[in-house]
């Protein structure tokens, strides 16, 4: 649980950082972040009981971060799963690359709420839209309000 808090923090310090240097030069890094939702807060704690959510959710934070490459980065804000996934726009397919990841880290008991998955492609959002926040947090919920319009990709696993 202690290394859930830790990965957190070191996931929203380099989201801060990219937060600023892609406002600044939005062209010069290929940055998706991903989002996966794992249904409502409330959902998980009420089939499994919150102390153990909480720790199942811990435990899916530690095994998608053995899933994704060293150059990914995992955090957890409540129900949602954030990875950091830089790439190279003409070789990698983020959304394909994810979806193989995804059905390889299976985490059964988390499996009865449908995930929605959400890839956000930085540079181009940095690039289109006028991003009126200040740091990671309010950036998380930023792209958390506007997902409809702001994700490139959307899809669910049921």
């Amino acid at each position: 649980m202690v290394s859930d808090i830790e990965q957190r923090s070191r996931f929203l310090d380099t989201l801060d950082w990219l937060h600023h240097v892609l406002i600044r030069h939005a062209n010069s890094l290929n940055i998706a972040l991903v989002r996966i939702a794992y249904g409502t807060d409330n959902r998980l704690g009420e089939t499994y009981g919150a102390p153990e959510a909480l720790r199942q959710l811990a435990e899916l934070t530690y095994d998608l971060k053995k899933s994704f490459r060293s150059s990914d980065l995992v955090g957890r804000d409540g129900t949602d799963f954030w990875i950091i996934f830089p790439y190279t726009p003409f070789s990698d397919n983020v959304h394909e690359k994810l979806k193989a990841v995804l059905q390889k880290s299976t985490h059964d008991n988390l499996n009865i709420v449908d995930r929605e998955i959400a890839i956000f492609e930085l540079p181009g959002i940095y690039e289109d839209k006028h991003i009126a926040v200040n740091d990671s947090v309010e950036l998380i919920h930023y792209l958390k309000t506007h997902q409809s319009t702001l994700a490139s990709h959307v899809f669910k696993i049921t």
